[in-house]
């Protein structure tokens, strides 16, 4: 057992810790069942845990709720099959549901390392428009890729977030500027009233 969580470690260690989704996550309908598959990780790290979560943006988009569930926790291989998609996860009109791939365990308790995780992506009712699939397709990491969150609600979050941090900057600035003058005028008059006495 030791020997196989040493070729586990040591396979993490040079840079395979990564295995990636291989779908798409394009056009996926509620009820839909979706062959999940992703490049092959060591025999050591299963079985695999999928997990499945959602963001409700919720009315407006200033306020998110996030809903977290296991798929599965007995995958091996390189695929599974989600049957009635998003199933066990709620169904969200909106949604954002993103995936994550993970070994069932780890021998030393720690936290599990993420093996693969997916972009964000939509799933729409059944019959809807061809725009509203999902917004997915691109690799999870740095940088812009098509899994990003979308125009929308980047700039609302930009705002949301932006707006208030610009203000409360200035106004913190404003009052310290205001304190400093006020510092700076109490201590000529204290000079001056040193140079009056003496």
């Amino acid at each position: 057992m030791k020997a196989a969580s040493l070729l586990a470690a040591l396979w993490l260690a040079l840079g395979h810790a990564r295995a990636g989704f291989t779908n798409s996550f394009d056009g996926i309908t509620v009820g839909a069942s979706v062959t999940l598959t992703w490049d092959a990780v060591p025999p050591q790290q299963e079985p695999l845990v999928i997990t499945a979560q959602v963001i409700d943006k919720g009315v407006g988009g200033f306020r998110a709720n996030g809903y977290r569930v296991n798929i599965t926790t007995t995958a091996t291989g390189t695929s599974h099959l989600w049957a009635g998609a998003p199933y066990p996860l709620r169904e969200i009109g909106g949604g954002l549901y993103q995936l994550e791939l993970r070994p069932a365990g780890s021998g030393s308790g720690g936290e599990t390392p993420l093996l693969a995780k997916s972009p964000f992506f939509s799933i729409s009712a059944p019959g809807a428009p061809a725009g509203s699939k999902g917004n997915g397709g691109g690799s999870d990491g740095g940088g812009g890729g098509n899994g990003a969150i979308s125009k929308p609600v980047a700039i609302g979050l930009g705002v949301a977030v932006g707006v208030p941090s610009v203000v409360g900057t200035a106004v913190v600035l404003w009052c310290l500027r205001k304190r400093h003058r006020k510092a700076s005028l109490e201590k000529r008059r204290l000079k001056r009233a040193e140079f009056v006495i003496h």
